[in-house]
């Protein structure tokens, strides 16, 4: 399928799923709601950037049969221009280091992308070699599968902790994740911005699918104006979670998002086994981050690795500033804690 077949098919069919979301109760009392005044705050405009001079990792060598470390090719096709990535599984055991802005992979109907030498570490890493601003690069499109359990475990202590398939570090801005699958990996994500202060601005979380957490599904660490909209997640949380109150935090945007607990994400943090946020942690003032119109249920199984019954939260509570909730549904097991 061509990328405008993506865009109609796949994109706006995806799209179809989530409509019902804008019906959810409007009730302007009761748990599950923070009472705020209207940020102004609009979705953005997705649009899946058009690769410029296309090469496959194939033309570097890459052989995507599900053995051959596939990574070195993969760094030389990014150096080169966009990525094209054909139908097959690339294995992808060294991190991927995307240094330019405008640069963008995209992955074929078929594609899988995995790790199999180890269990740590990341499969792409945005970010600049100088120190400067990047902007507008993208992944779409892609499945990616790690080696974690389908009920994920979590550690720590250890490599596994940074097991994240696309990270974006410092001032990296206007990135888009768009039309991917993430399963499986250890890590406390499975794509997060970062940065000491400043961890970007504006990226574009939307419309992919992410199971079996270590911990969080997407999430923004030091990033403004970003949006995270449309996503499905099994097992995972959802949010924003700074690690003090220096870094930047703010005009987030998190919609339409459904997040449901079958066995529980691996870490014991929050205590959930699915979680929605718009900040908690590191004494950071939350409170133009907005988070509207997501579903989020269930409570873990037997086969978690917390056991049975653990509660998925919408937690709202922020004591530097909370971010502001609107008409978000917690049911089946779902608690808010407020």
């Amino acid at each position: 399928m061509n990328k405008d077949g993506f865009l109609r098919y796949g994109l706006l069919g995806v799209a179809a799923v989530f409509l019902l979301s804008a019906f959810y109760p409007q009730r302007e009392d009761g748990p599950y709601m923070r009472r705020a005044a209207a940020a102004s705050l609009t979705a953005p405009e997705i649009v899946i950037p058009t690769l410029v001079n296309p090469v496959s990792p194939l033309a570097f060598g890459a052989k995507c049969d599900g053995v051959t470390d596939d990574s070195a090719a993969f760094q030389a096709a990014v150096d080169t221009s966009d990525v094209k990535v054909p139908a097959g599984t690339c294995v992808i055991d060294a991190t991927v280091e995307i240094t330019v802005s405008n640069r963008h992979l995209e992955c074929s109907p078929g594609t899988t992308l995995t790790q199999t030498g180890k269990a740590g570490g990341r499969i792409f890493n945005v970010f600049s070699r100088t120190g400067d601003v990047l902007t507008g690069d993208s992944i779409v499109n892609c499945n990616f599968v790690g080696t974690n359990t389908a009920a994920p475990q979590y550690f720590d202590d250890d490599a596994r902790h940074y097991n994240i398939p696309v990270q974006t570090q410092d001032r990296v801005s206007s990135f888009m994740l768009i039309g991917n699958t993430f399963s499986r990996f250890f890590g406390q994500s499975m794509f997060q911005t970062y940065g000491r202060v400043d961890g970007g601005s504006g990226d574009v979380i939307a419309y992919n699918v992410f199971k079996s957490c270590g911990y969080y599904g997407p999430v923004f660490v030091a990033h403004t104006n970003g949006y995270i909209g449309h996503n499905i997640l099994v097992d995972c949380a959802l949010g924003v979670e700074n690690d003090n109150a220096t870094q930047l935090s703010g005009g987030n945007l998190i919609e339409y998002n459904t997040i449901s607990a079958i066995h529980g994400y691996g870490a014991p943090d929050m205590k959930s086994a699915a979680m929605l946020t718009g900040g908690v942690a590191g004494g950071a003032d939350y409170s133009t981050n907005v988070v509207r119109y997501n579903s989020v249920r269930g409570t873990s199984d037997a086969d978690g690795v917390h056991g049975a019954g653990r509660p998925s939260h919408i937690y709202q509570r922020a004591p530097q500033g909370a971010a502001q909730y609107w008409h978000n549904n917690c049911t089946a097991g779902c608690v808010v804690i407020d």
